[in-house]
């Protein structure tokens, strides 16, 4: 049988392809595509929170709402609702904004209070003002903006001002509105940054870009974060979208098939990324519901192991 690329997959089985994890709570016309199958799926593959106090763990494929500004009006606002509900219906839980994405925080704390579903969710947004006062500020506007009291994952972005900000932040981590903290940098040739932070043995979680086209983080940062026991966040695992039209019109090698269970070439990006055993969770970033079923399959089945990524490595070499 002849496999399809991500953009063919998705035009010819959509949503089809997938089934329901837990009860659907949207509109019959706002199902998202993983309620369209009665077919059971394999659970999505979790990993450790290295410093959980209680042993938690995370589901691999997350979301990254960098795009989610109001919508404004009732179609669009359904179409966001899709993919969160794909998401949770996989197992997942992990969405991503920062205060600095537009009106992304404030768009998600509507969409989880309409749906009913902020206990499903792991919440990790951003804090990048500079000053203490400025940030105390916009952190305090974060929780306005989400609806909720208690913030997963507050993170200093791109380390602007971490020095200023952590303080803060380990003191309201201590008062249990932050369950994690950590920093990110979303520009690759400044990430070795998060290094000296991480040191400091105060970090939870760093985010940072990795995949297959850029993988300068395999060299230091990741070696690091597993030693140290950080748990990491990627963004931007797909590479921008350049490394699916690298191989648009190819077929996804039979072996990924049958050894990982990869339909198309963005599953296999994902698993990649995923199974590099520093990574905890990656957030791909998509308003599509479609899109968002499609990576949800990557967190599903076995992790590759060190001989099968650098096979898919290879096909981009």
């Amino acid at each position: 049988m002849t496999l399809l690329t991500r953009k063919r997959f998705l035009r010819t089985a959509g949503a089809a392809a997938f089934g329901a994890a837990v009860p659907n709570t949207l509109p019959a016309q706002s199902q998202s595509p993983m309620a369209e199958s009665p077919m059971a799926q394999p659970p999505m593959v979790r990993k450790p929170i290295p410093r959980s106090p209680n042993g938690e763990t995370m589901p691999v494929i997350g979301l990254g709402t960098n795009r989610y500004k109001d919508p404004g009006n009732a179609a669009e606002t359904a179409q966001r609702m899709d993919v969160i509900r794909t998401l949770l219906d996989a197992g997942g839980s992990v969405i991503d904004t920062a205060e600095g994405y537009g009106q992304s925080e404030a768009v998600l704390g509507e969409l989880f209070t309409r749906m009913g579903n902020r206990d499903q969710v792991f919440i990790a947004t951003k804090v990048s003002e500079r000053g203490r006062d400025n940030g105390i500020e916009t952190m305090e506007k974060s929780f306005r903006e989400l609806q909720t009291n208690v913030i997963d994952l507050m993170m200093v972005h791109n380390l602007r001002n971490d020095d200023v900000h952590l303080p803060t932040m380990l003191e309201w981590k201590a008062a249990g509105r932050f369950r994690y903290v950590g920093v990110s940098h979303f520009l690759s040739w400044f990430q070795s940054g998060v290094i000296p932070v991480m040191e400091t043995g105060n970090l939870d979680f760093i985010q940072i870009k990795y995949s297959i086209d850029m993988r300068g983080a395999e060299k230091r940062i990741l070696p690091v974060a597993q030693d140290l026991g950080v748990a990491v966040m990627i963004n931007v695992p797909l590479g921008r979208g350049s490394l699916l039209e690298d191989v648009e019109g190819q077929s996804v090698p039979e072996w990924a098939r049958e050894e990982l269970g990869c339909k198309t070439f963005a599953q296999l990006l994902l698993k990649f990324v995923i199974s590099h055993p520093a990574v905890t969770v990656t957030i791909p970033g998509t308003t599509k519901a479609k899109h968002m079923a499609d990576n949800v399959v990557a967190g599903q089945g076995p992790l590759a192991d060190a001989k099968q990524r650098a096979r898919i490595a290879a096909i981009w070499d």
